[in-house]
Parts: C-alpha cells; structure tokens; sequence
C-alpha cells in the first residue's frame, strides 16, 4: 500500500464539445464511464485516499459513487485553481506525494502512473508525457540536456518548440515542496484562469526537482473532450482487449468485428467467430464456440458449451457443461443444466432446464403475465417438441414428452406424455 500516496482526479470540466447534457467524465466507454476507467487504475496503486473534483451541477455524481470522496470546485478557474481548492480543503504532509490525474484520461494504465510515483520519490514534480508525430493540438514539453524548461501550449509554440514531439498529458505528481508553489500560479491570461502547466517554470526558478515520465504508447495519456474522441477511445480499448485474449490463446477469424467488456473473462482453448459481442460481466469457460452475431451479457458460460449464430443470452443466465444454444434462441435469467440443447427458434425465460434436455424449436416459455414474472421448471431428460408454449408456473417431469404444438399451463408428471391439440378435420375443396 502506497501510504503516503494521495490521488485527485480533475473531473470538474462541464464539457462543452461532448454536446451532451450528460458531464464528461460520465460518458461510457466499454460498459463503464470514463470516471470509473480512471478509479479503478488509481485503486491499483492503493493509495492513502482517492479525492475526486467536480462542480456544485455534478453534485448528483456523488450518489452514483458512494464510496468515493468528493470536494467541489466553484468557480471553475482552471486547473491550477482546481489543485489551489484541494489544497485548501485537503492538508498534504511533508512526506506525503499527490497525483493529479483527470477523469477524461480513461485509457491511462496502472504501469504509467505507477512509474509516476516511483520518480516523485526522488524528484518534486514528475510530468507524464507521450511521444507524438505531427502533434496538431497537445501541449508541448519543452525540455534541453539541462532538463524541463517548460510546458507551452501548442497554439502559442514557435516553430523550433512544434518540431518537439514530446507532448503533455497534463498528469503531475506532487512533492509537498511543489505543491507549496502552487499558489505562485497566476492567471495572466485571456481565459483569467489558473493554469497547472504553470508550475514547471515556476518549481525551476525555485531550483526544484523536475523528471519527465514517458508513457509507453501516445494512445495510454490521451484525453477524451469529444464525441468522436470517445469513439477513438473505445476502439483503442477493445483493440486492447483482443490482444490480450489472442495471447491468452482465444482463437479469432476476425478480431476486429469482435467486441469485449473490461471485465471478461475467458478460458482456454476458445473460439470466437466474426461479429460477436460480449458485455459486462461474462464468465466464459473452456473448450467453448460461440459463433456469429451472438450478444451475450452478465452471463456465466460453463466449459464445452457451443452458443450462436443469432443467439442473445442476457442477465442472470448460467450455461452449463456441454450446453447447445443456437440460431435465433434468446435466454434470460435462467440455468441449463449439462447437456441439453436449445437449438432453434425458442425464448427461455425465468427457467430452470435439467440435465439431457431437448427443447425443440419454437419453444416458449411464457413467464409474463402483464403484472408478475413466473418460473418454468423443466426436469432431467425431458423432451419439449416444437413450437410448444410452456405457460408458467408450470413443471415438466422428468423423462416426459411434450407434444409438438401445445399449450401447455399445468404441471407434468414424471414418465408421462403431455400434448394439447385440436381434432384435425379435413374439408373436400369446391372446385
């Protein structure tokens, strides 16, 4: 545990550029928001406290996240104004190290800031930057054999500090000699505001520490202020994720049609056909296929099951060993035991399906009444025939027989053939 480690996240900024009534840092990007991306690679460090930053409109957030420990920031006067309200608020201890990250950095990784504080152990203010060619819009760290000479906005660079392609993340960390310059930043600027930016020039005049922190991909520091940014973001992410399960030995035909949540989980030896998705909350086991346009979510897979094309497994399912779901079968909510098979046409809702069961297509279960949700129990070794409704609350004993074509809206005994069906009546044709 990092104790003498205090983290704050900047997630203060309304913005503007998403066009969107939402707050930034609240925008999903894989199934999480990018406030949790960040969270969550902070924890990692296990620091002393985690500190986020916002404005009094954001207030709501606070219930979103119990569990975290908000400050608010009002006015909003930039981000060297931001940390001078923390400062206020919080006391930082000699000995202790602060980290300021921001909420809209959601693909930073544990390594970065991780190497962030180890160099502040030796040094007062440690910058993280990225390499960039043809840098258009970031910031620049300006920086000679004598070290960091400063931050210059790329709008306002020459054309000697342009040709630097060292840009910067806008992520610091803090020895408390730093920050007691903090209140040094003055707001000599069109905007009025504080710029954080400030304080490397400010920490050299006072003959301070400076070291620069390289991340080790351009595509881990960048922010997300747009739309179109958070698209790009959530391609990084996901081409992230099908490296990973491709070294963990996934086997693809076409991994860039495939799409992962940040907390799937996958055994060995599986295979995964072109244009799947997998939400959050996937547990899938060894030795499983799941093929085309299959959506699974918040679902557990067991080993050697088989699942697709066309197939939806929604919330609260569990597939066991060896279980069969295939084209245009819908599950939610309910357990499949080993063995059975689910291949066509069919809704299964509510369920609890035994082991060696047949379920033949167009088969569904009708567990909603217009008020209430009702369970169907279909026991070991039963067999569903086609284009049958199973009307819960109903239970289907073990070994029995459903005939193709019924209704079905009491219970059925074990061993016993169950079938409701109209007389057939045929009728000779007019000519």
């Amino acid at each position: 545990m990092a104790n003498n480690l205090k983290i704050l996240i900047l997630a203060a900024g309304k913005g503007t550029r998403m066009n969107s009534s939402l707050p930034k840092v609240l925008h999903h990007l894989n199934d999480k928001s990018m406030l949790e991306h960040v969270l969550e690679q902070s924890k990692l460090l296990k620091p002393k406290k985690i500190f986020v930053l916002i404005n009094k409109e954001m207030r709501f957030v606070t219930k979103l996240f119990p569990k975290e420990n908000f400050l608010i920031q009002q006015p909003q006067l930039g981000t060297g104004h931001a940390v001078m309200t923390f400062l206020n608020k919080v006391k930082i201890s000699d000995n202790e190290k602060l980290l300021v990250l921001y909420g809209d950095n959601p693909l930073i990784e544990k390594k970065d800031i991780q190497l962030m504080f180890e160099k502040i152990k030796k040094n007062n203010l440690v910058l993280l930057g990225f390499k960039k060619i043809n840098n258009q819009s970031y910031g620049i760290i300006v920086k000679n054999n004598k070290g960091i000479d400063k931050i210059v906005e790329f709008k306002e660079a020459s054309k000697k500090e342009r040709k630097i392609n060292i840009c910067n993340s806008g992520m610091m960390a803090f020895d408390n000699k730093a920050l007691k310059l903090i209140k040094n930043i003055k707001n000599n600027n069109k905007k009025k505001e504080y710029y954080l930016t400030d304080i490397v020039e400010i920490s050299k005049k006072n003959g301070l520490k400076i070291n620069l922190v390289l991340s080790d991909s351009e595509k881990n520091a960048v922010g997300v202020n747009s739309q179109i940014e958070l698209i790009e973001a959530e391609q990084i992410m996901q081409e992230r994720l099908r490296k990973k399960f491709i070294k963990q030995g996934v086997k693809f035909i076409d991994p860039n049609t495939v799409y992962f949540s940040s907390d799937t989980k996958i055994g060995k030896n599986v295979k995964i056909e072109p244009f799947v998705v997998i939400g959050k909350k996937v547990k899938i086991g060894d030795n499983v296929v799941i093929k085309s346009f299959s959506h699974i979510e918040e679902a557990v897979i067991k080993n050697k099951v088989e699942i697709g094309p066309f197939a939806r497994i929604r919330p609260g399912s569990n597939l066991e060993e060896g279980v069969k779901i295939g084209n245009f079968v819908e599950v939610k909510k309910s357990k499949i035991e080993k063995g059975s098979k689910v291949n066509h046409l069919s809704y299964i809702g509510d369920a609890s399906i035994g082991k060696n069961v047949n379920i033949g297509a167009g088969t569904i279960t009708c567990n909603y009444d217009g008020k209430n949700k009702s369970k169907t129990i279909i026991k070991d070794n039963a067999f569903i025939g086609s284009n049958t409704s199973l009307i819960a609350p109903v239970i289907i004993g073990k070994n029995s027989l459903v005939g193709a074509g019924s209704s079905i809206s009491k219970n059925v005994k074990d061993n016993n053939l169950a079938l409701t069906r109209a007389v057939q009546k045929s009728f000779k044709k007019n000519k």
